[in-house]
């Protein structure tokens, strides 16, 4: 025992020396820092009013005037305590003194106004603190010893640094620490010996109490929490006795409570994800033929949330549960909550037929008004199903399923979906293509395909559409109605816009060399032209192509406008930086008479949807006229797309609409492939084109 207690005490003897050394060398230090610190930022005020400013203006300072202020630096880092102080800038690229406080014979044979080349060390510091203007702290070693520095990185001029700087020998600095290293031992000596002393008097009388505390500390550690200490004394030991029991019974209480959080929801009480699965997994271990798992959301939750508070909704949550409890045994075998407001079910149905049986009596129970304050609520519920062992045979597998049906019945608003692995394959096939899509930008796997517009009165060619087309390094090309929609969703779309508005640029300041000017159009969403930063951007890219520039924006009108004041305001700065704007999709969207007359655009985009169907009712030819009135009347340019008959083509030249683009006239294409078809001519449709005109 007494051992023991003179190893602890020379552990503990040993820690504090080395902490007090510790502490005391952090303070030494700190308040060096803070010498070096107060004493470099006084620099300026040692010196004459604006002798910074003039020398950094002057490439060399006169010598009179640098020894007169290295006399005075010299005096003043006398007082401070502190060797060197300097003032160092770049000038001609080559670092200079400025202003420091070395001996006259440094000074000489320095040089004064350069910085010499024994200052390796500092030199290289020095620069950096001076191109990155981030301060210096450490230990530099030159021709005249080793010091601990001090570099202040101050501005001046437009992105420049000068530099203030300060030393202390680091003779001073281990001198100290020296003096500090011997009274930490002498304090770590004499604690050991006071220990001892004490060890030697307490072995006495410790070591039968211990032997017995030291045996149930062992069988605690084991796992045995209910070891509880006999409280026949009232000093030390007593008091340790008493403690280490209220440990125990601290800990036999959190171990309590950390089983129910581990394997029960706090709230509802009901078992959670992690005990549903063990006892999912005790059934099919028990060689269960067939079993239904289902995953259930309560719909909208989040508004009970938002209108009623947090309080409200665990109410709700916990007569939900409440209400699914009461089903077990005969409709349910286990009711676990997973989640928020997720619950996971397992079905007492012993086939596909009884599944939906049952699960309509949940949705029955769970359906039934809850009264929140003078407020009736009425919860829905979209279900996903999963079955063992047709769709896994495993819980965790089981209850991943059953999640993923329960996203596409939310998706689809749909009140339950049986899990469907081709689903999935096409949702995991969309994630991969989100991370291929951030490599086809940055390594120019999309190409722009543009598809001409012609003048339906004149059969000139003079705008074309650019359109996005993908071609992966693997899967060849992707269709836009695959990656467009998805990088929607996921907030890829400005990306991809950004891209096509870059390339189309370029493309144009090319064509401009070879005589080409057409008016190119590019897609882009209501919340593009909400968006300051984005017209900040299209501003960039058309100071860059300059006069090719011959830009028009067909903003979709199948978004929703949520800032409709901002979006005026950027709309009309659009136009005035030159760029077109055309309402794509007219017809579809979110487009009223009252925002339309305020819109500083130019044309609407009549959706192929109504030009289609023109051939085939009446009420899309009515729509399409009355879209073509009102664009004439708004004085717009009335386009229409998807023309792909001849029939159309004449309705629309009757109408009266300006351009149509589709099949009819052109398939989109590359850009070279468009300077040709634009040289061949004339390009009405054959139908139109009368004989003299075939060779033009």
């Amino acid at each position: 025992m007494l051992l023991v207690l003179l190893a602890l005490n020379l552990l503990i003897s040993i820690a504090l020396s080395m902490s007090l050394y510790y502490f005391s060398n952090t303070a030494l230090m700190s308040e060096l820092d803070g010498r070096l610190l107060s004493a470099a930022r006084a620099i300026p005020f040692v010196l004459p009013d604006g002798y910074i400013d003039q020398a950094l203006l002057n490439q060399l300072v006169e010598e009179d005037t640098y020894l007169n202020n290295l006399s005075k630096l010299n005096q003043y880092a006398t007082q401070v305590g502190v060797s060197y102080l300097y003032v160092l800038a770049k000038v001609d690229q080559q670092v200079r003194y400025l202003a420091d406080s070395a001996t006259p014979g440094e000074t000489q044979q320095n040089n004064y106004g350069h910085f010499g080349q024994s200052y390796a060390d500092q030199q290289r510091a020095i620069q950096s603190v001076i191109e990155t203007g981030k301060n210096y702290r450490g230990t530099l070693k030159d021709q005249y010893g080793e010091f601990r520095s001090l570099a202040i990185a101050m501005p001046y001029g437009q992105g420049q640094f000068y530099v203030l700087g300060a030393d202390i020998a680091m003779a001073e600095v281990l001198a100290r620490q020296s003096s500090i290293q011997l009274r930490a031992i002498g304090f770590g000596m004499l604690l050991f010996a006071l220990g001892s002393v004490m060890a030697w008097l307490l072995a006495s009388r410790m070591t039968a109490p211990l032997r017995r505390f030291s045996s149930a500390v062992h069988r605690f550690a084991a796992g045995e929490f209910d070891v509880r200490m006999p409280m026949h004394r009232h000093d030390e030991l007593g008091n340790l006795a008493s403690a280490f029991n209220a440990m125990g019974d601290a800990i036999s209480a959190r171990e309590h409570l950390m089983r129910q959080l581990a394997f029960s929801d706090r709230l509802t009480g009901l078992p959670n994800r992690v005990k549903f699965a063990e006892l999912l997994t005790g059934l099919i271990n028990k060689g269960q033929p067939w079993l239904a798992v289902v995953m259930i959301d309560l719909t909208d939750f989040r508004y009970i949330n938002d209108a009623f508070g947090f309080e409200a909704g665990d109410r709700v949550l916990c007569t939900m549960s409440d209400r699914l409890s009461q089903l077990q045994p005969d409709q349910l075998r286990i009711v676990s909550r997973v989640s928020g407001n997720s619950f996971a079910l397992l079905l007492s149905a012993v086939n596909e037929s009884q599944v939906q049986a049952q699960l309509q009596t949940v949705e029955t129970i769970l359906a039934a008004s809850i009264v929140l304050g003078e407020q009736k609520v009425n919860v829905a519920i979209r279900s996903g199903i999963a079955i063992y062992p047709l769709h896994a045979d495993h819980a965790e597998g089981l209850l991943r399923h059953a999640e993923v049906a329960m996203f596409f019945a939310k998706r689809d608003r749909e009140s339950s979906v049986t899990y469907d692995p081709t689903r999935e394959e096409s949702r995991l096939s969309q994630f991969t293509l989100l991370g291929d899509l951030r490599e086809a930008l940055t390594e120019n796997h999309l190409v722009v395909y543009y598809q001409p517009k012609i003048n339906v009165a004149s059969g000139m060619v003079s705008a074309a559409e650019a359109l996005v087309r993908w071609q992966h390094p693997s899967r060849g090309w992707i269709s836009p109605g695959l990656f467009i929609p998805f990088a929607e969703k996921t907030g890829k779309l400005r990306g991809i816009t950004e891209w096509v508005l870059r390339e189309v640029l370029r493309q144009q300041i090319e064509w401009n060399r070879q005589g080409v000017h057409i008016l190119v159009s590019v897609n882009v969403g209501v919340s593009d032209v909400e968006d300051a930063q984005f017209v900040d951007f299209v501003e960039a890219q058309l100071n860059i192509a300059g006069t090719a520039a011959n830009l028009c924006l067909e903003i979709t009108e199948t978004g929703v406008m949520h800032k409709p004041d901002a979006m005026l305001q950027n709309l009309a700065r659009l136009r005035r930086l030159g760029v077109q704007l055309s309402i794509d999709d007219f017809g579809t969207g979110y487009s009223s008479f009252a925002y339309l007359a305020k819109m500083p655009v130019n044309e609407l985009k009549i959706d192929q949807v109504f030009v289609m169907s023109m051939n085939s009712t009446f009420e899309s030819v009515s729509i399409v006229r009355s879209m073509i009135e009102i664009g004439h009347i708004l004085g717009l340019k009335v386009v229409a797309e998807g023309v792909e008959t001849i029939g159309i083509w004449q309705a629309l030249a009757v109408m009266g609409c300006d351009e149509v683009q589709g099949y009819l006239i052109a398939q989109p294409m590359a850009a070279s492939d468009l300077l040709v078809w634009l040289a061949q001519g004339p390009h009405h449709p054959s139908e139109l084109t009368p004989p003299s005109m075939a060779n033009f």
